[in-house]
């Protein structure tokens, strides 16, 4: 299991580039009711920390929703689970949002419920030591932070 999801990651980098840009905010366990957008750009599966910690659209990123996929439970750097990144300029606020123990949003702004990215580090998926990737050839760097 953990050879396939250290293929899948390694491979994901060739569709979806990723800059560095943390969120500000985030809301753990919740979802958008709805979202007045599009989804710009979505990514599976990666960790909830590389949905946190970058921005995967070309516009000014706003928000992005996590959902979390259990078939990866127990791997370095869980939850994984998909990442869907949005330029909404309407951000959804705390009344938009409902519970969801599998969801988490991030936001680039201050609508979240809790400062910071709240989900830690990005961990290397064969060993869960911190660092970062690059997204040019998924190469993951432990105890690197400034990965573009």
């Amino acid at each position: 299991m953990r050879c396939t999801l250290a293929l899948a990651l390694l491979t994901a980098p060739a569709f979806v580039a990723a800059t560095l840009q943390p969120a500000y905010t985030n809301s753990k366990g919740m979802c958008p009711k709805t979202v007045k957008c599009e989804v710009i750009e979505t990514s599976p599966p990666i960790q909830a920390a590389e949905c946190s910690h970058n921005t995967r659209t070309h516009d000014r990123q706003t928000f992005a929703v996590f959902k979390v996929d259990h078939q990866y439970d127990g791997n370095h750097g869980y939850p994984y689970g998909t990442c869907y990144a949005y330029t909404c300029e309407e951000v959804p606020s705390a009344q938009d949002m409902i519970e969801d123990p599998d969801c988490w949003t991030f936001f680039w702004n201050q609508n979240g419920l809790n400062e910071s990215v709240g989900t830690g580090c990005i961990r290397d998926p064969d060993h869960g030591q911190c660092g970062c990737e690059e997204s040019k050839h998924g190469k993951f760097y432990v105890g690197k932070t400034d990965c573009v």
